[in-house]
């Protein structure tokens, strides 16, 4: 450095990505080590896993159809979150709201006991989400991914937060990848079967389901047919009748909203109805949800209703269109949902046809954002305004990734209509700063 010179003066976009991933792991270690040394599991950290090892247990202890009584269910949750009852608070328990296919991992899980048992699921769900970022890129370019480039996807926000609640969006991923990649080798039956995995969490079917149908793509609509009947008939021979009432009574309860659904925190127009709502009124608020919902749902069904199926890049422009689109649109839908834009940006992003700053702010834009409003609202604590301080780390959490779905959903629509076949040689070298150069 020169006499005088200022630090970070004249610095390389890519020198500014290493210093942004040094920041990031530097506070990924601060904060796991605050969790591992003066946090508590289930209230701090593992907060999903909490509920879905709860689950586990009851359905070991008595059935899986007791799953679904939120009184029973929150009776063994009580002592795994730490809930000390008195007249100011009530605890509601957190739903597990799954198809019983779908919880049989956590009927054994919930043998270990609860730090041992999430501290395997996050093991195992890091190495399946590592293994398949490079089987998919080796299997679709016929050469793996660079780490560099893992690194950047697992620094993400959307990603730590799944291993810090302990959720199950690795596997939305994986089924996302699998679809994707039926549908470039034009097995459309496959693609299908693929799609019926995001039954874990059907509100994301949302827009895909009736887009496939404007599209008349039967056999995509075959295939999702067959997996779904098989989901459903191996959850009936699990809960029978009684308890498919109990998951829908479950369901009808939790789409109108309960306090473990944490709307303040999502990444759609719901949320941000819910915070127009708190600091003005409730019509306000409902109206910009219902318009923003209608207006966005329009766009996709309008921009996306027409496949070309003979272009693979264009194909996965409008699969990221319409995901990020579902992000925004869906009842419950929370940052790490958006997990499932992971394989079309790797995609896009290796064919050298996605903005590499919308991809770099994609990262570290939620981090930034959360950084700053975490030191903003420890300063509101300060100043005993815990509700205020409460309310704007939970837009933190859920802002950021709302824009950067309305950005993605844009993009996408920009790009559609242009010709993004490429021309020899464009792809990226898998081994290079994919993300970075």
């Amino acid at each position: 450095m020169k006499k005088n010179q200022l630090p970070f003066q004249n610095m390389s976009r890519e020198s500014w990505i290493n210093l942004a991933i040094a920041a990031t792991i530097i506070l990924y270690i601060i904060q796991i080590g605050f969790f591992i040394f003066d946090g508590t599991i289930c209230r701090n950290y593992a907060f999903d896993f909490c509920a879905f090892w709860s689950a586990g247990r009851v359905s070991n202890e008595l059935s899986l159809v007791e799953v679904y009584d939120i009184s029973l269910l929150k009776e063994y949750q009580k002592e795994i979150y730490l809930y000390e009852h008195n007249e100011y608070t009530i605890f509601y328990g957190c739903p597990v709201p799954y198809l019983p296919t779908f919880l049989i991992p956590f009927k054994f899980l919930s043998i270990l006991n609860l730090p041992s048992s999430f501290i395997f699921w996050t093991l195992f769900n890091l190495l399946v989400l590592i293994i398949y970022l490079w089987f998919f890129t080796k299997q679709t370019f016929r050469s793996p991914l660079s780490w560099r480039f893992i690194l950047l996807l697992l620094l993400s926000l959307p990603v730590f937060v799944n291993f810090l609640e302990g959720q199950v969006n690795v596997f939305l991923v994986v089924f996302a990848g699998e679809f994707l990649r039926a549908l470039f080798e034009g097995k459309t039956i496959k693609a299908g079967l693929w799609l019926g995995g995001w039954l874990l969490k059907p509100q994301l079917l949302i827009l895909i389901i009736p887009i496939l149908l404007f599209r008349k793509s039967i056999k995509v609509l075959l295939g999702f047919f067959v997996s779904s009947v098989i989901v459903l008939l191996t959850s009936f021979s699990l809960i029978n009748i009684n308890g498919f009432f109990s998951l829908k009574n479950l369901l009808f309860e939790y789409s109108q909203g309960i306090p473990s659904n944490n709307i303040a925190v999502m990444m759609n127009w719901r949320m941000l109805g819910f915070h127009i709502s708190s600091i003005s009124s409730s019509t306000l608020g409902w109206g910009i949800t219902i318009i923003g919902t209608v207006i966005t749902t329009g766009c996709t069904l309008f921009f996306f209703r027409k496949w070309d199926s003979t272009d693979p890049t264009k194909t996965v422009i409008e699969m990221l269109g319409i995901f990020a689109s579902t992000c925004a649109v869906t009842w419950h839908a929370h940052l790490h949902m958006s997990m499932i834009l992971i394989p079309p940006l790797v995609y896009l992003m290796i064919k050298n046809k996605f903005s590499k700053n919308l991809f770099t702010a994609w990262v570290f834009v939620p981090i930034l954002f959360q950084l700053i409003v975490i030191i903003i609202a420890y300063f509101l604590e300060l100043s005993n305004l815990f509700e205020k301080s409460f309310q704007v780390f939970a837009l933190s959490r859920g802002l950021p990734g709302f824009i950067l779905n309305l950005l993605l959903f844009g993009w996408a629509i920009k790009n559609i209509k242009s010709k993004v076949n490429e021309a020899p040689g464009s792809q990226l070298n898998l081994n290079e700063n994919t993300a970075t150069s």
